[in-house]
């Protein structure tokens, strides 16, 4: 499917753009480091932004793909071990994602640290060991983020992509219209940095993917940080398995997941303005 192949080169795009920004970000310094590239590097800005963009673009061609083959049916042609790693790809997109949002080191991103070790800590018997395995001890620096962000959950996502679309790497010419869109896209939309302490009043916004379940959280015990994703993906991947009226039910619950998710994110931002 061409979606799914110009995922994988979306993913491309996002490592190797990755490893041209790491050598001017610290873990000690994130915030300050970053706004180094984006003021006083030349086309630091850009490179931010690509490196961005392709892996929002990534995250959303994830999503987008999944869709795809379910509305298709095609999630048949695939053995249910395959399925199940294959809707596994799509948290591994997210919290690779989400590590690199806490690397900016600002304020929000900071909030969000905060978050997600709570949320981890809720997670049964090993919660306080998963969330120091990820994030670190607190009053760390970003050094285990980083790790995560760049080798763990990074190596899993092409690992992923490479066994659903049966290729060890993207094609050239995913990989160019990748590039191409990841580079016009960077040099019209500006990725910011927030500040370092947030103004008097001013809200904290988490990345645009986690708006819906920032704002669930507000009325729900932290532990639906975990249990509400928990419950989609378990509905995703239980398609590959179900006939009829099954497969519909849980293709409904999926459904109205997404439209909660996107209410929640418009009334959180909505309330933010």
């Amino acid at each position: 499917m061409i979606l799914g192949r110009l995922t994988f080169g979306l993913l491309a795009v996002a490592v190797l753009s990755g490893l041209a920004v790491a050598p001017f970000w610290s873990a000690a310094r994130p915030l300050e480091s970053l706004e180094t590239l984006n003021g006083a590097t030349p086309w630091g800005f850009w490179l931010r932004g690509v490196h961005a963009l392709s892996a929002w673009g990534f995250l959303l061609g994830t999503l987008g793909h999944l869709v795809e083959v379910l509305w298709k049916r095609s999630e048949a042609r695939l053995s249910p071990a395959v399925w199940w790693r294959s809707v596994a790809l799509l948290p591994v997109a997210v919290l690779a994602l989400l590590g690199g949002f806490l690397m900016r080191g600002d304020a929000e991103a900071q909030a969000a640290l905060a978050v997600w070790r709570e949320v981890s800590a809720s997670f049964p018997l090993a919660g306080r060991g998963l969330g120091a395995l990820l994030l670190g001890v607190p009053g760390s620096d970003l050094a285990p983020v980083a790790l995560h962000h760049a080798g763990t959950f990074t190596l899993l996502a092409w690992l992923l992509t490479a066994e659903h679309g049966k290729v060890l790497a993207p094609d050239l010419r995913s990989t160019v219209l990748a590039a191409l869109g990841s580079f016009a896209a960077a040099g019209l939309l500006p990725v910011p940095l927030g500040p370092a302490t947030p103004a008097a009043g001013a809200p904290l916004i988490g990345p645009w993917y986690l708006l819906g379940l920032q704002e669930a959280l507000v009325h729900l015990p932290v532990a639906a940080g975990w249990l509400l994703p928990l419950l989609l993906l378990l509905a995703l991947g239980l398609t590959r398995h179900a006939e009829g009226r099954a497969r519909a039910a849980l293709l409904a619950f999926a459904a109205v997941w997404g439209a909660g998710w996107v209410v929640l994110s418009l009334r959180l931002l909505l309330a933010a303005r």
